[in-house]
C-alpha cells in the first residue's frame, strides 16, 4: 500500500461551465469560454483580495478544480466573490458572441485532502463535485436569468455563511442532493436573478435587426446610449472602411460590404473580442472618430470612453489607439524583401517576400519563401519586384522596395542593383522606387518595439541635426547602450557598417546600442568618416516636409549623382508600424 501524503485543509472551489458542449459552439468557441473561464476567475479572486496564482488548481476542460490556500478568510471569500464573479462574468459576456458566452456553476466546500500523483483526493473534493452536480442547481440555473449559480456544502454554509449576517446568509436557500452515492442538503444561491434577461442566448436568428444586436452585445450599455450613437453615426460614411476595420479587429476578418459608419459597427459587434476584452466594434468607432476631427470626433470619443470605462477595458482601447499610425493622405504600395543568410551554407541566403497589393492595409501575408545563391541574389529580387509589377498593373499609385537583411548582410550595395536584367538593358531600382534598408534583426525583436514606437512618437516634424548622436562611439563611462538611451537622440552615424555580428562577451555595440534604444534613424558609410558626413546628412534630414521627406530626398541623391558621396550613405529610416511578422497569423474566426 503506497504511503499516504500529509492531510491539508483547504477551501476547495470546483467551477463548471455550463452546456458547456452545446452543439451551437463550435471548437474556436470551446477555445475561448476555455479562456474566458480563466479570465474572469483571475479578475474576480483578484477583486476578493486572493492571488489566484498562489491557489492550486487543476484544469477540467469544462472548469476547474481551485484549492485557496487556508490563510485566505474563508468569510471575506463568501462575501465578496459571489459578487465579483457575477460582475466579471455579465462584464466579460457583453465583449462576446452569443455562441462564445457562458453561466458557470461553482460548488464551494472546505476539509481535508491529500495529493497524490494524478492530483487531489479526498471525501471532501468528492462531496464538492456533488453538490455541483444537483440536479436542481443545473435546473435553477437555466430557469434563471442570472450567470452564475453558487452552491456551498452544508458545512460551509453552516459554519461561515450563517454566522455573518454581511454574507447575506437570507439570499441561500436549502436543497436536497441525491447525485451517486452522497445524499444531503446544501445552500444554493444565484446573483442577480432579478436582473435584464440572460446573455447566454443561443445565436440570433437571422434577419434580427441592428439595434436588437446591439443590445445583445453590449448588454451593459443602456438602450439610450446606444439610440444615441446611432444618432451620431446616422448619415455617416466612411472613407477607409476596410483598413478601419483590419486595424480594429484583425486581418481575418473579411472586410466590410457597407461604407456606413452605423452598419459597420453593427457588423463588428458580430465578432468576439480579443485577448485584451476590447470588443472589435468599440475599438473601430475610436480610430474613425479619429479620422473624423471635430465636433463628431469629440462626441463619439466620449461615447466610447463613457462605455470602456464601465466595462473596465479603456486602458485596452488607449493601447489600440496609439499603437495605430494615421491612415496617410496620399497611400504608397510598399515590396518588403527579406534576405537572411542560409543555415547550412554560406555560399547561399533564403529570400522571401511581403507584397501589398491594398495600399491601406498592413500588414499583408508573406508571399513566397526561397533558397538562392548569394550571387543570383540581385538576379532572383529582379523576378519578386517584376512579378509584384504584374499585380499591381491596375495601380496607380507610388511603390516603396524596402529590403530587410539580416546583419551580416547590411553591406549589400542593394541601393546599386537593377531590374529588368533580361532585357538587356537594366535600369537601376532608384529610377522606379524609393528604396529601404530595415534591420531584420530589430523587426523580429519585439520586445525591442516598445522603445522603437516612444522614439517614432517623439519626433518633432523637422528632426534636427541635433537630435542625431555625434558621429562615432562616445567615450563615456556607461558605453554607448547608455548614452543612447537618452530620450534626446532620434539617429546615430556609425563610424563604418555593422559588424557581421556583435563580439561575444562585450558590451552591446554602437549598431545593437541604437536598435535596443529604439532610434528610428540609423547611418554608416562604407568608406567615408562620419564627420565627412555631416553637410549630406543635414541635407538629407533638412526637407521642407521635416522627416517625412527623408525617403524621398534619399531616392533624389540616388537618381541624381551616382559618384556623390550622399550616394554610398547607407540610411535605414525604419517606422515601427510598419512592420511583418515572420511568424504564422493567429487566426480570428467569425460566429
Amino acid at each position: 500500500m503506497p504511503q499516504l501524503s500529509p492531510t491539508v485543509h483547504r477551501t476547495i472551489l470546483m467551477v463548471d461551465v455550463a452546456d458547456f458542449t452545446n452543439p451551437s459552439r463550435i471548437v474556436a468557441d470551446l477555445m475561448d469560454v476555455q479562456e474566458g473561464v480563466y479570465e474572469v476567475l483571475r479578475t474576480a479572486f483578484a477583486e476578493s483580495g486572493v492571488d489566484f496564482d498562489s491557489c492550486q488548481y487543476e484544469d477540467r476542460g469544462d472548469g476547474a478544480l481551485i484549492l485557496i490556500p487556508p490563510e485566505f478568510s474563508k468569510s471575506k471569500l463568501a462575501d465578496l466573490l459571489p459578487g465579483r464573479l457575477d460582475a466579471e462574468l455579465r462584464r466579460h459576456n457583453s465583449t462576446r458572441s452569443p455562441q462564445s458566452r457562458f453561466k458557470l456553476r461553482v460548488g464551494i466546500h472546505a476539509g481535508d485532502i491529500r495529493r497524490n500523483a494524478h492530483g487531489w483526493v479526498g471525501h471532501a473534493v468528492n462531496l464538492t463535485a456533488r453538490i455541483l452536480e444537483a440536479a436542481e442547481v443545473k435546473s435553477a440555473l437555466t430557469r434563471s436569468n442570472g450567470l452564475l449559480a453558487l452552491v456551498t456544502s452544508d458545512y460551509f454554509y453552516t459554519e461561515v455563511i450563517a454566522q455573518d449576517p454581511g454574507i447575506a446568509p437570507e439570499t441561500y436557500r436549502r436543497i436536497d442532493v441525491a447525485v451517486k452515492k452522497f445524499s444531503g442538503a446544501a445552500w444554493l444561491r444565484i446573483p442577480g436573478e432579478s436582473s435584464a434577461p440572460s446573455q447566454t442566448a443561443p445565436a440570433r436568428p437571422a434577419g434580427t435587426s441592428p439595434d436588437r444586436d446591439a443590445e445583445e452585445v453590449l448588454a451593459i450599455v443602456p438602450e439610450e446610449e446606444l439610440a444615441k450613437l446611432r444618432g451620431l453615426l446616422s448619415g455617416l460614411q466612411v472613407a477607409h472602411p476596410a483598413t478601419l476595420v483590419a486595424r480594429a479587429a484583425g486581418q481575418a476578418i473579411p472586410p466590410p460590404r457597407s461604407s456606413s459608419a452605423w452598419d459597420i459597427f453593427c457588423y463588428l459587434l458580430d465578432f468576439n473580442a480579443n485577448a485584451d476584452g476590447l470588443p472589435p466594434a468599440l475599438a473601430y468607432l475610436k480610430l474613425l472618430a479619429g479620422q473624423w476631427g471635430g465636433d463628431i470626433e469629440t462626441e463619439v470619443s466620449a461615447w466610447v470612453d463613457q462605455q470602456t470605462r464601465r466595462m473596465r477595458i479603456d486602458a485596452a482601447l488607449d493601447e489600440v489607439t496609439a499603437e495605430s499610425a494615421p491612415i496617410p493622405e496620399i497611400p504608397r504600395l510598399y515590396l518588403m524583401i527579406a534576405v537572411e543568410p542560409d543555415a547550412v551554407d554560406a555560399a547561399r541566403c533564403v529570400l522571401s517576400f511581403w507584397r501589398q497589393d491594398d495600399p491601406l492595409s498592413w500588414p499583408p501575408v508573406r508571399g513566397g519563401i526561397r533558397e538562392v545563391a548569394l550571387d543570383e541574389l540581385e538576379y532572383r529580387v529582379d523576378e519578386t519586384i517584376l512579378a509584384a509589377e504584374q499585380a499591381w498593373a491596375d495601380q496607380a499609385i507610388s511603390v516603396v522596395v524596402e529590403f530587410v537583411l539580416a546583419r551580416g548582410m547590411l553591406g549589400l550595395p542593394v541601393h546599386r542593383w537593377c531590374k529588368e536584367h533580361r532585357s538587356g538593358e537594366p535600369r537601376p531600382l532608384a529610377f522606379d522606387y524609393q528604396i529601404g534598408l530595415r534591420s531584420l534583426e530589430r523587426m523580429r525583436t519585439k520586445y525591442w518595439h516598445r522603445r522603437w514606437k516612444q522614439r517614432w512618437r517623439s519626433l518633432p516634424e523637422h528632426l534636427e541635426l541635433e537630435r542625431i548622436h555625434p558621429f562615432g562611439t562616445a567615450e563615456t563611462s556607461g558605453g554607448i547602450d547608455a548614452v543612447l538611451s537618452d530620450p534626446r537622440w532620434a539617429g546615430l552615424v556609425m563610424e563604418g557598417p555593422p559588424s557581421p555580428r556583435p563580439e561575444p562577451g562585450t558590451d552591446p555595440d554602437e549598431f545593437t546600442a541604437a536598435l535596443r534604444a529604439g532610434l528610428p534613424l540609423i547611418c554608416w558609410h562604407p568608406a567615408a568618416r562620419p564627420e565627412d558626413l555631416r553637410k549630406h546628412l543635414g541635407w538629407l534630414i533638412g526637407g521642407e516636409g521635416g522627416f517625412a521627406d527623408i525617403p524621398q530626398r534619399r531616392q533624389n541623391a540616388l537618381r541624381s549623382n551616382r559618384h556623390d558621396l550622399v550616394y554610398d550613405l547607407a540610411v535605414m529610416w525604419e517606422d515601427p508600424y510598419r512592420v511583418i511578422d515572420f511568424d504564422p497569423p493567429s487566426i480570428a474566426g467569425r460566429r
